[in-house]
């Protein structure tokens, strides 16, 4: 879940003031995409169930599920109430920081994921900054940007990484040195007889645990729906089922996850973090584009963890974007709760000079899920946490002729998804 965090914001330079906020986010708080009864634990419960094999522990799995179904199963793929109210915080604070940038009631240009919680995101967060999706006299919102904000569903290369990588056997490498001797035994036989047990294979033993932690982290979310159908959050408390120190390794295993999937992992030079190169290039031309035309007060965009953890680690933002080649401590340099909580978001806040000597200049800085950061590598001839946007605009550019392949910020991004390596 987002955690707000108490806003710090360092003085805006005198004699500039913000004009434009360039935006990408995480969908918000979110309800399940499938139902339950599609996922590999009800089927298994229920296979046992036949087999007469639960224990009451099971049982009470099993019917716990069946309530979580009742709540779910009419709003899958849409954001709680917990999620509206993250995107909404995220866009008050943003106008009540930078009110300067919506003063004119310039339009919000807007893109997101043709998804029901990527849309839905997008108005809850619009409505935080007194926007709405399609206003009159703006663009049409797109919800076909594939290419930035969906990358890993486009590349080849990339979509491969995520059914085969090699990031499944860091994974796998954590939960064999961390997980306790005849951790699946203890685990699963509080739920299935012996017999029943001895059954399973291994990586079925696995899924049906991970999967399990999994459809445990959706209760945080929905607490309010769960009140709201009348149950309590004792009865579909499926987090009960594991004890302390088993929530923190399934949490380590899911940060692992998202560390070697799509961020920078064991090598930052990845196609998991070039994957973002379409984006960071889009973020670079249109807040070049504010210099030639002020029309649009913001960009936001809505997007999955995936290519958040992609664009934070490619960008070089401090905290989200070091490698470790041990994965025994890649927990010091990186977690997901901090990175890619749901709501996750980053900001592009661009300045410009208000008097005669300053006008022609525009200063930038980067707020990651709502702090001030840094760039690594990027050094800044104005006062930190402010850089000159010429500076930044040059410092990414030759990355991206030194390092990323691209020789112009209007190369083929479709095609060099198709060619990424």
């Amino acid at each position: 879940m987002y955690e707000p965090p108490t806003i710090i914001v360092t003085p805006t330079p005198a004699e500039y003031k913000p004009v434009f906020i360039n935006y990408v986010g995480r969908n918000g708080a979110e309800h399940l995409l499938k139902d339950v009864s599609t996922s590999f634990v009800y089927s298994l419960l229920q296979k046992a169930d036949s087999a007469h094999a639960l224990k009451v522990d099971g049982n009470n799995l099993r019917k716990m599920l069946v309530l979580l179904d009742n709540v779910e199963r009419p709003k899958l793929d849409k954001i709680s109430f917990a999620g509206i109210e993250e995107q909404r915080g995220i866009g008050f604070r943003m106008l009540s920081t930078y009110g300067d940038v919506f003063v004119n009631r310039k339009c919000v240009t807007v893109s997101a994921i043709k998804q029901g919680r990527m849309t839905e995101s997008a108005a809850a967060l619009l409505s935080g900054v007194r926007h709405k999706l399609d206003e009159p006299g703006c663009d049409k919102t797109n919800y076909d940007d594939e290419d930035n904000l969906h990358a890993f569903a486009v590349a080849p290369s990339l979509i491969e990484l995520m059914k085969n990588g090699d990031w499944k056997d860091d994974v796998d490498n954590i939960r064999d040195s961390k997980k306790p001797d005849n951790f699946n035994i203890k685990f699963l036989t509080r739920f299935f007889e012996q017999k029943f047990f001895d059954g399973i294979p291994e990586p079925d033993q696995n899924k049906f645990i991970a999967d399990l932690y999994k459809l445990s982290t959706v209760i945080n979310s929905i607490h309010r729906e769960i009140i709201n159908a009348g149950y309590t959050i004792a009865q579909l408390d499926i987090r009960s089922f594991f004890t302390c120190s088993e929530l923190q390794l399934f949490n380590t295993l899911n940060s692992a996850e998202q560390f070697y999937k799509s961020g920078p992992g064991n090598d930052k030079a990845g196609i998991q973090v070039r994957a973002a190169v379409p984006l960071l290039i889009n973020f670079l031309n249109t807040t070049d584009a504010y210099s030639v035309s002020s029309n649009v007060a913001a960009d936001f965009r809505i997007t999955n963890a995936e290519t958040m953890a992609s664009f934070v680690a490619l960008m070089g933002i401090k905290g989200a974007s070091k490698e470790s080649n041990d994965v025994n401590k890649f927990e010091k340099v990186w977690k997901a709760e901090e990175v890619v909580p749901l709501s996750a978001n980053l900001q592009w806040v661009l300045f410009k000079g208000t008097t005669p000597d300053t006008q022609r200049e525009l200063l930038i800085k980067f707020i990651f899920n709502e702090k001030e950061v840094q760039i690594e590598g990027l050094k800044s001839s104005a006062e930190l946490p402010y850089y000159k946007w010429d500076d930044v605009k040059a410092f990414y550019t030759k990355k991206l002729n030194d390092e990323w392949d691209v020789e112009k910020l209007d190369a083929n991004m479709h095609e060099y998804l198709l060619n990424l390596k």
